[in-house]
């Protein structure tokens, strides 16, 4: 966890993101309880819509009832000018109680160009 917040604090630093476009990027595609750990599993897809191979860092909150109950983060590099990749998280958090409905929101994405 610890190499993803460093990393996540260079790539933010050269990067663009949710007001120039990053963020149309990512798309939820999952935000499930898993029934063996009960736990939030979040999965997506990043669709690179910019000129450059690209490297993306995506923060997801999770909530239940309206209320944040845990984020994560998933690192995908080298995705291709117009290519796609997929991304599971698995927050760290309190246990989800079986009947909440869970929400999964991007809360922010960093996008730079990949060398």
């Amino acid at each position: 966890m610890l190499g993803l917040a460093v990393g996540f604090g260079v790539v933010a630093a050269g990067c663009s993101s949710d007001g120039s476009g990053a963020s149309a990027d990512v798309r939820i595609t999952g935000c499930v309880r898993d029934p063996d750990n009960h736990r939030a599993v979040v999965t997506g897809e990043v669709n690179n819509g910019s000129s450059k191979r690209s490297n993306y860092v995506i923060q997801v909150d999770v909530k239940a009832n309206d209320s944040k109950i845990e984020s994560g983060l998933a690192s995908l590099f080298k995705v291709d000018s117009g290519g796609s990749k997929t991304f599971t998280i698995h927050p760290v958090g309190a246990d989800v109680p079986s009947d909440t409905t869970l929400t999964c929101v991007v809360a922010h994405v960093g996008r730079i160009a990949a060398e």
